[in-house]
This record gives C-alpha cells, sequence and structure tokens, in this order.
C-alpha cells in the first residue's frame, strides 16, 4: 500500500520536527559567539556552563543553554511583551510536572512576536501563544530522551 505524505507547509509538526545535528558539540570559550543552523539552536558549540532550570524573563544566551540541550533539556523560548502573556505561559509550564526538572524557559527576541518556539537536541516546534497540550506532548517525548548526555539542570 502507498502511504501520502503531504507536503511540509502542510504538515502538522508536533510534538517536534527534527533538525539536523550540528557537526561539533565542543565547548567554546565563555562570550564567544557561535553561529547555528537553526534559531533558536537545536545542537552545536557551545560554552562550558549552563543553566538551572527556571524561567528567565531577560533571556539567556544561545551559547549557553545549548549546553542545556546537549544535557537533554527542554527549553521554550518565548517573544511575548504583555505581562498576561508571559504570566500565562509561567501558568501553563506549571501545569507541566517535567518543566521543573528538564525546562529551561527564557525571552527571546529572534522568534516573531506573540510566538514560543521549544527546543530540545535537534528538535524543535513553534506555536503561537501557551499552547498546553502542544508543550506537554514536546515535554513528554523529548525532556531527558534525547541528547548525547542525560543531566537535569
Amino acid at each position: 500500500s502507498i502511504i501520502a505524505i503531504p507536503p511540509p507547509a502542510t504538515r502538522l509538526l508536533m510534538p517536534g520536527e527534527e533538525a539536523t545535528i550540528m557537526a561539533t558539540r565542543n565547548h567554546v570559550p565563555e562570550g564567544q559567539s557561535v553561529v547555528y543552523s537553526t534559531t533558536p539552536p537545536t545542537s552545536g558549540d557551545h560554552w562550558e556552563s549552563w543553566a538551572e532550570c527556571g524561567f528567565y524573563e531577560s533571556g539567556l544566551p544561545d551559547e549557553f543553554i545549548v549546553h542545556n540541550l546537549e544535557h537533554g533539556n527542554v527549553v521554550v523560548s518565548y517573544n511575548f511583551s504583555e505581562k498576561q502573556d508571559i504570566a500565562a505561559l509561567r501558568r501553563t509550564l506549571a501545569g507541566i510536572d517535567l518543566a521543573e526538572e528538564w525546562g529551561v524557559t527564557r525571552f527571546y527576541d529572534k522568534i516573531p512576536e506573540g510566538t514560543v518556539a521549544v527546543t530540545a537536541w535537534g528538535m524543535r516546534a513553534r506555536m503561537p501563544g501557551s499552547d498546553l497540550d502542544g508543550l506537554a506532548s514536546f515535554f513528554a517525548a523529548f525532556a531527558g530522551e534525547v541528547g548525547p548526555e542525560r543531566i537535569a539542570c
């Protein structure tokens, strides 16, 4: 039998879309910029330090959070300017048990306003607003499951 696969523009990419893993995952000096193949990044070289799990309204550098991705953590990047949208995202993440042990959430102005991009090592998804089902599905599929190392933050 033939299975028809819709073209990429019409496929639902949840819980995640695969991204090509970059060739290296070396530590680079803190402060050094890295050019990533995706925005936000899903793999690659990174700084030696990483973020503790939590919610960072002031943002975190890509080179910092890529180390979290290497550890199997999920990074939720958001671009909201309205306080109620940020509060809604916090409430959504509070309802996902895995987010406390495996999640890093940061403000990220390199994605369109009003969107959330969620990443794991080699995986990504974008969604409008605070999609509880989408975020919960992504965490369930990838938190502590992908990445060369498995270290909760």
